[in-house]
């Protein structure tokens, strides 16, 4: 399995695992929780989200920048 490959994998699993968590979160809670972490770990995934906001470099531009490795083998 290529690093690439596993990589993204990690990613899927993480917005998994994400998902499961805030749907664990008591009601009260919910909207603090949805507010801080969950929108912390959700923008800094990949563009995928409901926020306004991003981060300077996601998992899927880290997993892109691995396509970019990936094409500059194949011209050598």
């Amino acid at each position: 399995m290529s690093d690439k490959y596993r990589f993204e994998e990690i990613k899927e699993q993480i917005k998994e695992l994400l998902e499961e968590a805030i749907d664990l979160v008591p009601d009260h809670a919910r909207s603090r929780a949805e507010s801080y972490w969950y929108s912390h770990i959700s923008t800094s995934l990949d563009e995928d989200h409901d926020y306004m906001s991003g981060s300077m470099c996601s998992m899927q531009d880290t997993l892109e920048e691995f396509s970019d490795i990936d094409n500059e083998e194949d011209y050598e």
